[in-house]
């Protein structure tokens, strides 16, 4: 038994004592003798609190031996009576003379107080042990779910990572044999990315202006891959300090449109973040698309792209933000708000 555990007990039955005490003012005056004697008369309780705390619950209802335990403790509350009446007897009549008391704890009457006393002080010690066992349970499995969701998080952050990188190599090597200027350009921001993911994403949060840069590498290189096909159209708030966002959570919804909304006759894409009142960011991406290829971005459900930022979202961000997907007349829209934190 630890430190803290003993104090928790000697507080429980000073408490035990001194309330006891007062309700005994009803038929003797002095709180502090009625204290003194309550010290010896506690003796049987406390025997029969500890051995059912440390004997009769590890032995049976912690091993669910129900009837056994029920059976035991009435034999036990049983000897307790018996037992106490003698010995409180023999108190008020030997050592603490006050023979009314001494006859009262004697007769039957007196052996009922002691039975409902005794009972009191088993209700009182149980409840405190189970609720303490409880929340034992509940830190425990809080804790496990925590770990539980750490994990998942990490596994869906490395499903982003392998499928990222090798589109970003290959559209180095692309640009390489057409334009090695150019290719190199890209090289250089996929360096910054690759940084990114590297350091950036090993964190449970990063600032909101470092995710931005992230995204807008990223689109530099699919604009210099795709050259004239596409249009991309981006707004990006200047001032967002003191925001910060989950690293990698924005970049599947712009990487989504790029992978699904390309065309070989041309295709364009708008990307607009706004920072609103209360740190709120607004940030929808909106593609030219065709009908198959819509139907594929919204069952996309293998944890890259959009599945993979829902289940962050709840695992991340629940019942602060909205998602919002829509597909309409050859364009293809997602819509997130977003509670930031600060």
């Amino acid at each position: 038994m630890n430190v803290s555990r003993i104090i928790n007990h000697l507080i429980f039955w000073l408490l035990f004592l001194l309330l006891w005490s007062v309700h005994d003012l009803n038929y003797h005056g002095d709180v502090w003798d009625n204290i003194e004697n309550n010290v010896f008369a506690f003796v049987p309780y406390v025997l029969l609190v500890y051995f059912n705390l440390y004997v009769l619950m590890p032995l049976f209802l912690w091993k669910k031996r129900i009837a056994a335990y029920v059976a035991l403790l009435i034999l036990s509350i049983m000897a307790t009576i018996y037992l106490a009446s003698i010995y409180l007897s023999f108190y008020f009549e030997n050592i603490n003379v006050y023979l009314p008391t001494a006859r009262f704890f004697a007769s039957m009457p007196g052996k009922i107080a002691i039975g409902t006393e005794a009972i009191l002080a088993l209700c009182l010690s149980m409840t405190l042990v189970l609720a303490d066992e409880w929340f034992i349970k509940e830190r425990s499995l809080k804790e496990v779910e925590q770990k539980q969701l750490e994990t998942e998080l990490n596994l869906l952050k490395n499903q982003i990572n392998p499928h990222f990188l090798f589109n970003s190599l290959n559209s180095i090597y692309v640009m390489l044999s057409k334009d090695p200027k150019g290719g190199k350009e890209m090289l250089l921001q996929f360096s910054e990315i690759l940084h990114h993911q590297l350091y950036e994403t090993k964190k449970k949060r990063i600032q909101l202006a470092q995710e931005f840069e992230n995204l807008q590498n990223y689109i530099a290189i699919e604009k210099i891959r795709h050259e004239d096909l596409v249009t991309v159209n981006c707004t990006f708030p200047e001032n967002v300090n003191g925001s910060y966002i989950s690293p990698m959570l924005l970049l599947p919804l712009v990487e989504n449109a790029f992978k699904h909304g390309q065309s070989s006759q041309g295709y364009w894409i708008n990307i607009k973040a706004m920072l609103e009142h209360n740190n709120r960011l607004r940030f929808t991406v909106e593609n030219s698309v065709a009908n198959q290829a819509a139907e594929a971005m919204t069952k996309d459900t293998k944890g890259i792209g959009l599945a993979n930022v829902k289940r962050r979202l709840e695992l991340i961000y629940p019942n602060k933000h909205l998602f919002h997907i829509a597909h309409k007349n050859g364009t293809f829209m997602v819509d997130l708000s977003l509670q930031l934190d600060e």
